[in-house]
């Protein structure tokens, strides 16, 4: 028997043995179906990635902690967007729709000056706050640190806040 068909065998045993209760365990922070599934796949598929560098010993503990740092992740994604949605239903409640003109000639002013920024910086800034990346999955992207993106986000603030002539809090 080849060492990659021991390895096979042996992710599908720990598979099989564990998927029902990392599932159960997603579901307790999710509360949806599919995307406790999902979240337990993600977590499965990188295990198998790191799969020759895990030690036996540590493979269970490694799945516990994956699935409830990615349930973790998408709850807070989740709240994040719910927080917007909120401020939007907000602000369109409370907006006196004779501005919405102006709103609209202010955000297409600030996508002409996200345009202009450096273009490490406007990558940052739209990996960050458009796609909702985290800083450390942007530096990874670009080959840098978590507090490099932190500054071109600072960066590129403060060139808005400039160009916008807000002072800062």
């Amino acid at each position: 028997m080849t060492e990659a068909t021991r390895n096979r065998e042996l992710f599908e045993t720990v598979w099989r043995e564990n998927f029902s209760r990392l599932y159960h365990i997603a579901y307790d922070f999710l509360q949806d179906d599919e995307a406790s599934r999902d979240v337990v796949s993600e977590v499965f598929t990188k295990a198998w990635q790191k799969w020759d560098e895990m030690q036996p010993d540590s493979i269970k503990g490694y799945l516990f902690i994956g699935v409830r740092n990615t349930c973790y992740n998408r709850l807070r994604v989740q709240d994040a967007h719910k927080r917007y949605a909120e401020y939007v239903r907000h602000f369109y409640d409370a907006a006196d729709y004779n501005h919405l003109d102006e709103t609209d000639e202010q955000i297409v002013a600030l996508n002409r000056m996200v345009e202009q920024l450096p273009q490490k910086t406007r990558f940052v800034l739209r990996q960050c706050y458009y796609e909702r990346h985290t800083y450390k999955e942007v530096g990874e992207m670009m080959g840098m640190s978590a507090e490099g993106v932190k500054k071109h986000i600072v960066k590129a603030f403060s060139i808005l806040r400039e160009r916008f002539n807000v002072k800062k809090r």
